[in-house]
């Protein structure tokens, strides 16, 4: 929950995690609570915040906009550039696979940011072109198993999503970023939770209390949308964008999930700061890493595989 007595901190309580990173547009934590982070030229990082270091694993083969991780600590990297795709990464020996590279038959635009549902599914946005007059953008869902991912918003212009996560029931919000609100889909279709009218937002974690806390591209700050979404409170403001520039993704770490860490595409470092806020749980399946080559009979036999891998509390035989 937020506390009302702590609404903006100061700039001087940011600290740093991890310095001399390329450029990092993402970060979220493990299950073993170490962080992850991705850079311009496909950089991955693995950061131990305790320590403040951060170890270069590999590179995803594109620059890095969104990452997250399974309950087995396989990195899943929404990447562009040198290639269109989300690439699936084993930090401890750096072997790098496709996890994912078409939606409904469709070569992937631009990969964004994902997510791993309640249910074990990874979900992503395709923000599509990075051009104010087209919406083009697409929420996709993978299968257990990798490979080619469904649509789940067709039928609607999204105009550039951007970064997403779950809320409290379980159902997918995303930010669209050049149309600046945040959304739930319900039912295949959108439901809006808040406006940003004058802002650029970038990326979104769910706080324990339901609510939301949004980074903002553009101008350099934080806000708090609370859980039945309209408007929304500063919590943490840049006027000068030298201390968080360019915010692009934020996520919750540590004890209680009370530290929120603050990736910042215009620096070279990813900061934290405690707000007052704690954050909701992620979810880490267990059985998200199956081999993209074994086969997944039907939606049903994915879901019946999912449940089983939760009920044991591992993966289950044949992973």
């Amino acid at each position: 929950m937020i506390e009302r007595d702590a609404a903006v901190r100061r700039l001087d309580d940011l600290y740093v995690i991890a310095a001399g990173l390329d450029h990092p547009e993402c970060v979220n934590p493990g299950p073993d609570g170490r962080l992850y982070a991705g850079g311009e030229l496909g950089q991955i990082y693995q950061i131990e915040h305790e320590t403040q270091t951060a170890i270069h694993v590999t590179d995803a083969g594109g620059w890095v906009g969104g990452v997250c991780v399974d309950g087995a600590g396989m990195v899943y990297a929404c990447t562009l550039g040198g290639v269109s795709a989300v690439m699936r990464i084993n930090p401890a020996d750096g072997e790098v696979d496709t996890w994912c590279e078409s939606a409904d038959g469709r070569r992937l635009v631009m990969p964004n940011y994902a997510a791993f549902a309640p249910d074990g599914a990874l979900w992503f946005t395709d923000s599509g072109p990075e051009d104010f007059a087209t919406k083009a953008g697409r929420l996709i869902r993978v299968p257990v198993g990798g490979g080619d991912a469904k649509v789940m918003s067709a039928g609607h212009q999204l105009h550039f999503p951007n970064g997403m996560c779950f809320d409290a029931d379980g159902l997918p919000c995303y930010l669209e970023t050049f149309t600046p609100r945040l959304s739930r889909l319900r039912d295949g279709r959108p439901e809006l939770i808040a406006e940003f009218p004058g802002n650029s937002p970038d990326g979104v974690a769910l706080c324990e209390d339901g609510g939301f806390l949004v980074s903002m591209y553009y101008p350099f700050r934080l806000v708090y949308v609370p859980p039945k979404g309209g408007d929304y409170t500063v919590v943490l403001d840049d006027l000068t964008g030298m201390n968080i520039p360019m915010p692009t993704n934020v996520c919750f770490y540590g004890d209680g999930l009370r530290n929120i860490a603050i990736a910042s595409l215009g620096g070279w470092v990813i900061k934290g700061i405690d707000l007052g806020i704690t954050g909701a749980a992620l979810q880490y399946p267990c059985g998200a890493s199956r081999p993209a080559a074994a086969a997944i009979e039907s939606p049903d036999s994915e879901q019946e595989t999912m449940n089983e891998c939760v009920s044991k509390g591992g993966l289950p035989d044949g992973y």
